[in-house]
């Protein structure tokens, strides 16, 4: 008989890696943190000054307000916590040495980065949903106390449910954003400190470079090249990106914006080129065989 080599599955390296990240500490110590900070944000919310007489007055414009708050919340604490989740996750192997235990025993270079990312989607996923359960829990609750039952939740027009649609769209492009720079800086350092360092410094050196481009504008007078270099920023481009995709109501950015405006097909294009950028970095540096063993 001709003996069979088995080779691990992709589903099976998959449920691996859930299991690695459910066995973390950190990982649920950071959703208990969320949940309380979830909860901090609510006694803010529901402590607000006029804010039955806005719900009564004007319920989807209320119901705009809790979004832009409640959104702006999860947009950076999921952000955070998929970078942080995501270098450790994918990093750490190569930085405990176990990722030539992982090579030897037949894992493919491209399987093994692919299930870490697919782990990585289905924890951005369940976040997603799971904060939107929440929210409107919270919301719920808020509309039942402030007015005695939830008949001002079908006064939200038809255009806020699809603008709803639109922002959990836009998170979930941010989250891939995070998962793809997570991949991107562990494929670059391979190291679990670079990796964590370098995606977490990302968006606030991006933010932080809009700054320095509006004191240089204000500094020599001169709009170009400064204000240009902003519309190519990853950074502003997704903080404007839902804006831009509602047709009536205007978000607001809640970090920096491209300093002169953009349009829908610009900031998409500069969404999908630093998408790109990033895959290709961490496809390139998992296949290229720096680990020979």
């Amino acid at each position: 008989m001709t003996a069979v080599a088995l080779r691990p599955r992709f589903f099976g390296a998959v449920g691996g890696e859930v299991r690695k990240v459910s066995r973390q500490l950190s990982f649920w110590l950071m959703l208990l943190g969320a949940l309380v900070m979830l909860g901090v944000i609510t006694l803010a919310v529901s402590g607000a000054e006029g804010l039955k007489s806005q719900l009564n007055s004007d319920p989807t414009g209320w119901a705009y307000n809790e979004l832009e708050v409640f959104g702006t919340l999860f947009q950076i604490g999921s952000g955070i916590f998929l970078l942080i989740i995501g270098s450790r996750l994918i990093a750490m192997e190569y930085s405990s040495g176990t990722i030539r235990i992982l090579y030897a025993r037949g894992t493919g270079r491209l399987q093994l980065l692919l299930a870490k990312m697919l782990t990585l989607a289905i924890i951005g996923v369940a976040l997603l949903a799971g904060f939107i359960v929440l929210a409107f829990a919270i919301l719920a609750a808020l509309v039942t106390s402030l007015h005695g039952n939830l008949d001002p939740v079908q006064s939200f027009s038809n255009a806020f449910w699809a603008d709803f649609g639109r922002w959990a769209l836009v998170q979930g492009i941010s989250m891939g954003m995070a998962i793809l720079m997570a991949a991107a800086a562990a494929g670059i350092g391979r190291s679990l400190a670079f990796a964590m360092a370098a995606s977490l410094a990302f968006f606030p050196a991006d933010n932080f470079t809009n700054i320095l481009e509006q004191l240089a504008v204000r500094a020599t007078g001169h709009q170009h090249p400064w204000m240009d270099i902003s519309t190519y920023q990853l950074g502003a481009n997704l903080n404007v990106l839902l804006n831009l995709l509602e047709p009536t109501h205007r978000a607001r950015p809640a970090f920096a914006s491209p300093l002169i405006p953009v349009d829908l097909t610009h900031c998409l294009v500069v969404v999908g080129v630093f998408a790109l950028g990033f895959a290709v970095i961490a496809v390139a540096r998992a296949v290229r065989p720096d680990v020979l063993e």
